[in-house]
């Protein structure tokens, strides 16, 4: 199912100019991915000029694609991404040329409330970058970058809050996830849930995002761990990377639960997944004083019946999960220890890879749901770096 990497052929510039890139356009809802050449801008103040070394695909990616949320077109898509700095804008003094680093959709602009709070993924300072995008076609049109990244490219230009330092003792394919996926599952567990050790969780959804709960939940000391799934080959991912129980979903799974617990529920049920049915039922599963936390989201449109007399009774809570409440720069660099430490398991989740030309495959892939992540590789030689000063 892998293939090799694309050799990607970058012309040597001086800083300021724009690059012509290899990338994945999507031009149509339902439409096959092409490949093409873009014009990239260089990039202005506080953005950076990435090389992409590995970009995973995102559920959310097939969203877009499949017309679940709308966008605009054509667009490239791509937002968990890792790669090595090849050019800086000026004002730009947290990164530098050389510099191996994550690429995220969270972008903040520093100055507005959430930003102060430090509500990273709630900044809503970032309308003009929003509205620009550094991409055009051969002939001049304007290609959206999706959002405000569109990695499944040979480079990016982004924003400098995007992106964040790594060591090389990270591999390129791991490094990827978490700009997304990992992030987003290990951050549900810790910063929207805060799940405390003993606590008894349940993980609905066993992709990249649910594994990653999964393994957020092990670390942070939670038992028992419920994942749930109907395919056997993620319950058994699952129970590798630290779920104590992990089942189809099904009627029986509270006396599972009460059963692994002494009879209590859960004080954290996960939906990582997007999938309109994994939603429903779902508070039969949470204890008096649980927290139900929402991280998948379904297409627009899709609504669920909620008890609220039974939810206020029981001093329940439902939370919204953006992106697993993430930091990108405090968050991302504790990942990266909890992975060198060997605590958390990235290379296990990367179960193929394929070349920017076998992007289709990619996606077909992950639409099937039967793999954790797909990435793509690229091979990145003749780099230009250049460096604006500051």
């Amino acid at each position: 199912m892998s293939a090799p990497a694309t050799v990607t052929r970058v012309r040597r510039v001086p800083g300021g100019e724009q690059v012509m890139v290899r990338a994945a356009v999507s031009r149509a809802v339902g439409a096959p991915a092409s490949i093409e050449e873009l014009h990239l801008a260089p990039p202005h103040r506080d953005e950076v000029r990435v090389a992409v070394a590995a970009c995973a695909v995102c559920h959310s990616d097939l969203m877009f694609m499949d017309g679940g949320w709308a966008t605009a077109f054509p667009v490239v898509l791509g937002h968990e991404a890792a790669g090595q700095v090849v050019e800086v804008g000026t004002g730009v003094h947290d990164v530098t040329v050389g510099d191996r680093v994550v690429v995220s959709l969270i972008r903040t602009c520093g100055e507005c409330l959430a930003c102060r709070r430090g509500h990273d993924v709630a900044c809503t300072g970032n309308a003009e970058v929003d509205r620009r995008s550094p991409l055009t076609d051969l002939a001049g049109s304007p290609v959206a970058q999706g959002l405000g990244t569109g990695a499944f490219a040979e480079q990016v230009v982004v924003h400098r809050s995007q992106v964040v330092p790594i060591p090389t003792g990270v591999p390129a394919e791991a490094a990827a996830l978490l700009g997304c996926g990992v992030l987003t599952g290990v951050g549900a567990v810790t910063n929207t849930a805060r799940v405390d050790h003993g606590d008894a969780v349940v993980v609905i959804g066993c992709g990249g995002v649910g594994l990653s709960a999964v393994q957020g939940a092990r670390m942070a000391g939670a038992d028992p761990i419920l994942a749930i799934d109907p395919l056997e080959a993620k319950q058994e991912a699952a129970l590798r990377l630290g779920a104590t129980h992990a089942v189809e979903p099904g009627d029986g799974n509270a006396a599972i639960l009460e059963r692994a617990t002494g009879g209590r529920l859960a004080d954290h049920v996960f939906v990582t997944t997007a999938a309109p049915g994994a939603f429903v039922g779902v508070t039969g599963l949470l204890a008096p004083m649980g927290s139900l936390v929402l991280v998948g989201m379904p297409a627009h449109g899709v609504t669920v019946d909620i008890d609220p007399t039974a939810l206020a009774a029981a001093n329940q809570a439902i939370l919204g999960c953006k992106m697993g409440t993430a930091r990108l720069a405090v968050d991302v660099p504790r990942l990266v220890d909890h992975y060198l430490g060997g605590r958390l398991d990235l290379n296990g989740m990367v179960t193929t890879t394929h070349s920017l030309d076998d992007i289709d495959s990619a996606f077909d892939e992950a639409r099937s749901g039967e793999v954790i992540r797909t990435v793509i590789v690229f091979d990145n030689t003749d780099l230009g770096a250049t460096g604006d000063t500051p």
